[in-house]
């Protein structure tokens, strides 16, 4: 009998790819704090605008009342989601992710809450409200997020 030779294969090749400069052209190191803040605030207008108008348990008193609530919810957001979303993450293992609308939902309550102690004139009916208002919010600065990430305008050139 003929001995039989086995060729060994080589073990499958894995690619993996980083792409450079994937982050928005306002949150790359080189940009003041200050400019990324900024960036976010407008976004974070945009979407409660949108709320606004598409919410009707969600109420805003004018510019006056916009500019200020806008900015306590991206405070609130920076520094409270991350602690929220840690102290519950065995729900969101639980539900695949699916409870962190609910913790958008309770930041987005907060938000109104403080601004009533504020004076500031944002104001949410309940817990539906804050619900779908934080699900458009989300929306919107997804949304205009990713038009900022892929606008040709904002990338720089390569010399």
């Amino acid at each position: 009998m003929a001995a039989m030779s086995y060729r060994r294969r080589p073990p499958p090749t894995i690619i993996v790819r980083y792409w450079h400069e994937t982050e928005p052209p306002w949150d790359r190191s080189g940009v003041p704090w200050i400019a990324r803040i900024a960036v976010r605030w407008l976004i974070v207008i945009t979407g409660f605008l949108f709320a606004e108008a598409i919410i009707r348990g969600i109420q805003i008193d004018g510019w006056e009342a916009l500019l200020p609530a806008a900015l306590v919810f991206v405070i609130a957001r920076a520094v409270l989601r991350p602690l929220l979303i840690f102290l519950t993450c065995p729900l969101q293992l639980l539900t695949l992710g699916l409870f962190i609308f609910v913790v958008n939902a309770t930041v987005l309550g907060l938000t109104a809450w403080i601004s009533d102690g504020l004076g500031i004139g944002f104001h949410v009916d309940g817990f539906a409200a804050a619900f779908l208002g934080a699900l458009v919010i989300s929306a919107v600065s997804f949304i205009l997020s990713r038009f900022f990430r892929l606008n040709p305008a904002g990338r720089r050139l390569k010399g």
